[in-house]
C-alpha cells in the first residue's frame, strides 16, 4: 500500500528535507507540500492525504489551532524543535508521531514504523 503525504511546514529546508525522504521511500507519495495549515484541510476532509508531517510553530497559528487541527481524521506526524514532552500535550490521539528538528532519514523509517504498524520501510 502506498500513503499519501503532505508537508505542513513554514521552514523551505525542513520542507525540502521532508520532500527528499518521502521521494526515498517507496511507501510514500507526496501529495502536497506547503507553509501554511489551512492548505492541507480539504485534502484531509475529502481524505486524499493519509499522513501530515505537520510542524508545530507555524508563523500565525497558536498551539490551541494545532491541537484542534490534530482531531482530525487523519494520522499526524509532528516535526518540531521542541522536545517531544513539550509537544506531548498536543497528542490528543493514538497514532501520532514525533520527529525532531532535524530528523536523520534513518528516525524519519523508525516513526513511520512506529505510527503505522506493519509498514516496513526498505532503507535506502
Amino acid at each position: 500500500m502506498q500513503y499519501r503525504c503532505a508537508i505542513v511546514d513554514d521552514e523551505p529546508l525542513a520542507l525540502d528535507i521532508l520532500e527528499s525522504y518521502i521521494q526515498r521511500t517507496s511507501y510514500l507519495k507526496l501529495v502536497k507540500k506547503a507553509s501554511e495549515l489551512h492548505t492541507v484541510e480539504d485534502l484531509i476532509a475529502e481524505r486524499k492525504v493519509d499522513v501530515v508531517f505537520l510542524d508545530v510553530n507555524l508563523r500565525g497559528n497558536t498551539k490551541d489551532i494545532i491541537a484542534q487541527f490534530l482531531k482530525k481524521d487523519c494520522v499526524f506526524i509532528l516535526v518540531t524543535a521542541y522536545s517531544s514532552r513539550e509537544v506531548q500535550h498536543l497528542c490528543l490521539k493514538g497514532g501520532q508521531g514525533y520527529l525532531g528538528k532535524p530528523a536523520s532519514y534513518k528516525k524519519f523509517v523508525d516513526e513511520m514504523e512506529r505510527v503505522i504498524p506493519g509498514v516496513k520501510i526498505a532503507v535506502t
